[in-house]
């Protein structure tokens, strides 16, 4: 079974390198990944990974709790606003649940620090 750990590192090379193929193998084919901007299903998640993401800089994974089931974790996030042009720093948490071995959804909350 694959560790969020793994995940958080496959997903920030995929991000940077613009290429999602190895993040499409840990998520299940009905993956959904939650925030309040909007919602993405599995093809979604991969198209903006291989985009290169939005322009947010993650770093400082901490995982609070994994096992099975679910994984959460919490990690600083900078982010520059697409509106402003101003980068904001902050703290995102994410909560993942797992079926099969693979990562099934991701639900991401994001606070200004």
């Amino acid at each position: 079974m694959v560790s969020v750990s793994e995940l958080w590192k496959t997903w920030q090379e995929g991000f940077a390198n613009k290429d999602s193929s190895k993040l499409a193998e840990f998520l299940t084919d009905d993956f959904q990944f939650v925030s309040a901007r909007r919602t993405m299903d599995k093809q979604e998640a991969l198209d903006w990974t291989a985009a290169g993401g939005s322009p947010t800089s993650i770093d400082n994974l901490e995982v609070l709790f994994e096992n099975d089931d679910v994984a959460v974790y919490i990690n600083g996030a900078n982010t520059v606003s697409a509106v402003t042009g101003e980068q904001r720093d902050g703290v995102a948490m994410c909560f993942y649940t797992k079926r099969g071995g693979k990562f099934s959804s991701c639900r991401v909350v994001r606070t200004a620090t």
